[in-house]
């Protein structure tokens, strides 16, 4: 289950290397005080925020699963995918005026979401596949899940053809499409995460830390 949604997170998180890193260029306000920011520095805006949020986010998954509150992993795989989607639609709402560049502000916005959700999805997903899996299938497993990896790279380079070359409403579409996609798969999963985390006996691993 974990493995079957990690393509579709993937295919929207990694347009921050293609289409996410061409839009900054042409159709965001990148003036600061009188400065232009070069478009290829919202690349690290990712690693700003996951330096600045996987110790918050670390002590927050402690100090639930010391209150017996932490979500399960397929939950956090669920609230990962709604907050991905999240993303775009932000993005396409603060690019909604028509003839006007994108505020700075939309595209931060939007790299904080994908952060806060690759924190809830990438470590969590790690972890899973060694702590579920049987001893002699770990690998397997783990050449499973990087294979799964792949694939959603390959979706993703579709989803980027779509906006290669296109015009900035076509490309705004196809945002507001992925993201609305993905919110409702993430909904979706959330009533399905409780199921899922019945089956995976988590009283014959111990406390669920992942």
């Amino acid at each position: 289950y974990l493995i079957a949604l990690s393509p579709l997170f993937w295919a929207l998180f990694e347009q921050s290397g293609s289409s996410l890193n061409i839009f900054p260029d042409q159709r965001v306000d990148r003036h600061l005080f009188g400065w232009e920011m070069p478009a290829s520095w919202f690349q690290s805006v990712n690693s700003f925020w996951i330096i600045t949020l996987a110790p918050i986010f670390a002590a927050v998954w402690v100090w639930l699963g010391k209150r017996g509150m932490e979500p399960s992993a397929p939950l956090k795989f669920a609230l990962g995918m709604v907050q991905i989607g999240l993303g775009f639609i932000v993005l396409v709402y603060g690019a909604g005026r028509a003839g006007e560049l994108t505020p700075m502000i939309f595209i931060i916005l939007l790299y904080l979401l994908h952060s806060t959700a690759e924190l809830c999805f990438s470590p969590v997903g790690l972890s899973s596949m060694t702590r579920l899996a049987v001893g002699s299938m770990t690998g397997l497993m783990m050449g499973t899940w990087f294979l799964a990896t792949a694939a959603g790279n390959f979706i993703a380079a579709q989803i980027a053809k779509l906006t290669a070359g296109a015009d900035p409403d076509h490309i705004l579409t196809v945002y507001s499409w992925i993201g609305w996609i993905v919110i409702v798969a993430g909904l979706a999963a959330i009533p399905l995460s409780w199921a899922v985390k019945r089956l995976m006996h988590l009283d014959t691993l111990g406390d669920d830390v992942g």
